[in-house]
């Protein structure tokens, strides 16, 4: 007989955020209970008990603290489990939240993977709350294996107990330091080689840390190595070990067991944290780090062997552009050759400007017509196979490149909305796909203004599109350059939403147009529930906020009659038209007609 879906209850004044929320965690076989208050939420727990709560900081008549006092104060309460919510991601919140008895803290925007992740781990650890005691035990058991004293120094003067944790623990972070590192990894070892588990090694390493000690001294150096600690702590399960090595490096243990995050979700877990900017005397900071990670026993079966592993996968991952994570494998001098062949392949395709750009039809579901294209960017290699966007617009990136060819992109969108309008065909409202690199490091409404007056082009002819997580980089100069060009006249739109944050509420902060629904929902829309539920809340709240939505994707009739029938406002898609050249689509949009 299986057991009850557990019931969560979710705490939160915004309806938007209640609503998804709920979409999100039932499609993971959860029951959800909603409250829009904290005195609705109390006056709820009363009556129905609920396994976890998830409870909004800033609500207006009670605060999520004062809310979660009120629960831990209570015999009767005491024992549910609260994620707190809340944008404010700063150090400060997530201690006043833990004071107030909360067991762990989600920031906002909520990453979808992350929220399913650390409820699961939360339940299973009320479920099993024993289990915390027996690794203590455990790690109580390796310090004493670290050393024959150890029995002794218990009789010892506090002082001396000082002295013995200091031999063990950074003192700095106060994580392990190298040697109980090590300690630690040899008893895990043992464990993973009686139960069949398998071992995941990862070594973090901040890429150019010597620039802040050199640019703001030591002390905020040492504070950010702090935070860095406490970040990639928060990214851990119960049973992993997270340690010192020395410097700006960091080890992390992981036993893979089943039902508990894999290598892969942990490095997009580090990755997701390290994307925050630090705080260093009122100034952003951005920080990147490389990434090594060694299996066990894939890659070793001693302690030694895979951290070796692992470093040499971290020093690999540095050299194909930091800000990346490899896997230790043997053929990693193949992958590095590969890598390099295609870098100089892109370096010189720049430097020639030898790309394409295609063009996809939008199709109005209104009249079924063509109401806009997208332009996407395509990589000629005569004699050799296509090499797709998502791998080399990504080298692109780490090779500081992507801003030369958006705006060459940028030119030749702008010059053939020039050249259609000219042949007595009208202009025609491009979408043209932007880096968060162009809004970070380039001058990306310089290079629209520029193209546009160049070419004799109106700005609403032209759509910029933007991923929703580049959206999240920088936010405060990302929303001065979208509101800039909002002031142009160009048109925004959100590209692959619904995978990276689940909170619409964010996007009032943005001037935005439009919405696309990512591909991946669209994919299984007519066969899987949770994507059809999630895609029928994002046309929803989006048309709340006077948003017009875009379905990408699209190749059936069944992903068409879904979309038409839930008010979608326009799709594209291999059902109606492939990417094609310019000569090609000049047919399609010289003779209207209906694609429905």
């Amino acid at each position: 007989m299986s057991a009850m879906p557990a019931t969560l209850l979710i705490v939160d004044n915004d309806v938007h955020v209640r609503k998804l929320l709920e979409v999100l965690l039932r499609g993971q076989g959860y029951q959800t209970l909603t409250a829009g208050s904290g005195k609705e939420a109390l006056a709820m727990v009363m009556q129905h008990a609920p396994d976890l709560i998830l409870l909004d900081i800033q609500m207006p008549d009670m605060d999520g603290y004062e809310v979660a006092r009120h629960f831990k104060g209570n015999s009767a309460t005491a024992n549910i489990p609260i994620i707190m919510l809340s944008a404010q991601s700063d150090q400060k919140a997530r201690i006043a939240g833990l004071e107030a008895g909360a067991e762990d803290f989600l920031g906002k925007p909520i990453v979808s993977t992350e929220l399913w992740l650390r409820v699961r781990n939360l339940l299973r650890l009320t479920a099993f709350g024993d289990y915390q005691a027996d690794h203590s035990l455990m790690l109580e058991e390796q310090l004493e294996k670290c050393s024959t004293d150890l029995e002794q120094a218990r009789t010892q003067s506090d002082s001396d107990k000082h002295l013995l944790h200091m031999t063990h623990y950074d003192s700095l972070t106060g994580l392990p330091n190298r040697q109980l590192f090590y300690t630690t990894l040899h008893m895990g070892l043992t464990q993973a080689e009686v139960r069949g588990w398998q071992l995941a090694v990862f070594i973090v390493d901040l890429n150019d840390f010597k620039r802040v000690n050199d640019t703001w001294g030591q002390e905020q150096g040492h504070r950010m190595l702090t935070e860095l600690g406490q970040r990639l702590g928060s990214c851990l399960n119960v049973s992993d070990t997270l340690g010192r090595m020395g410097g700006e490096e960091f080890g992390l243990i992981l036993m893979l067991r089943e039902g508990q995050s894999n290598a892969q979700q942990m490095v997009d877990r580090i990755r997701e944290v390290l994307h925050e900017p630090f705080s260093i005397l009122d100034q952003e900071v951005p920080m990147t780090a490389s990434i090594g990670i060694a299996l066990y026993p894939d890659d070793g079966s001693d302690a030694h062997r895979l951290i070796k592993q692992a470093n040499t996968a971290m020093h690999r991952a540095k050299q194909v552009g930091r800000d990346t994570y490899r896997f230790y494998t043997a053929q990693m001098n193949v992958d590095v050759l590969a890598r390099q062949e295609l870098e100089a392949a892109l370096g010189e395709a720049v430097s020639k400007q030898a790309f394409e750009v295609f063009y996809q039809p939008k199709i109005g579901l209104a009249d079924g017509q063509i109401c806009g294209v997208e332009a996407l960017l395509r990589w000629p290699r005569p004699g050799l196979a296509a090499i797709s966007p998502g791998v080399f617009v990504p080298v692109l990136e780490s090779l500081g490149l992507i801003s030369r060819v958006g705006q060459w992109v940028l030119d030749t969108v702008c010059r053939q909305i020039a050249l259609w309008k000219s042949s007595g065909l009208g202009p025609v409202q491009v979408a043209v796909n932007v880096s968060a690199q162009q809004l970070i490091d380039g001058d990306l409404v310089h290079d629209i203004r520029r193209a546009l007056e160049d070419h004799h082009v109106e700005a609403k002819w032209l759509e910029v599109e933007l991923t929703e997580s580049s959206l999240m980089v920088n936010t405060p100069h990302t929303i001065a350059s979208l509101l800039k060009l909002r002031d142009t006249g160009v048109k925004i739109s959100i590209d692959d939403f619904g995978t990276g944050y689940s909170s619409l509420a964010y996007l009032s902060r943005f001037p935005i147009d439009k919405l696309k629904i990512d591909i991946a929902f669209i994919r299984e829309v007519t066969n899987n529930p949770q994507d059809a539920a999630i895609a029928r809340t994002i046309i929803e709240l989006a048309h709340s906020l006077d948003l017009q939505v875009i379905a990408e994707g699209v190749e059936t009739r069944e992903q068409l009659a879904f979309l038409t029938d839930n008010g979608c406002d326009q799709v594209q898609g291999f059902l109606f038209c492939r990417p094609l050249p310019a000569n090609e689509l000049e047919p399609l949009l010289r003779q209207p007609r209906s694609f429905i």
